[in-house]
């Protein structure tokens, strides 16, 4: 499932999120002062895999992570 431009989509597994070792403190910061929740800036294709690219803002700070479509789910569902 591709996901639109501008969507807001929820993590699926925030603590593999929250015990990620690569993921900076930082980053961790802004994901959990989103409630984990962002929106959808791109989709793209990298070895055939498709891919999504979603923002999360806070009013300093701006992150952005790429997912796999399994790992993020539309807000809601």
């Amino acid at each position: 499932m591709m996901f639109r431009i501008d969507e807001k989509v929820a993590i699926v597994d925030v603590n593999k999120v929250k015990g990620d070792p690569f993921l900076e403190d930082n980053a961790k910061n802004i994901l959990e002062a989103n409630n984990y929740e962002g929106y959808v800036t791109k989709n793209f294709d990298q070895d055939g895999e498709p891919l999504t690219a979603v923002t999360f803002y806070t009013n300093e700070n701006r992150l952005t992570q790429v997912f796999k479509q399994d790992e993020i789910k539309k807000v809601g569902e």
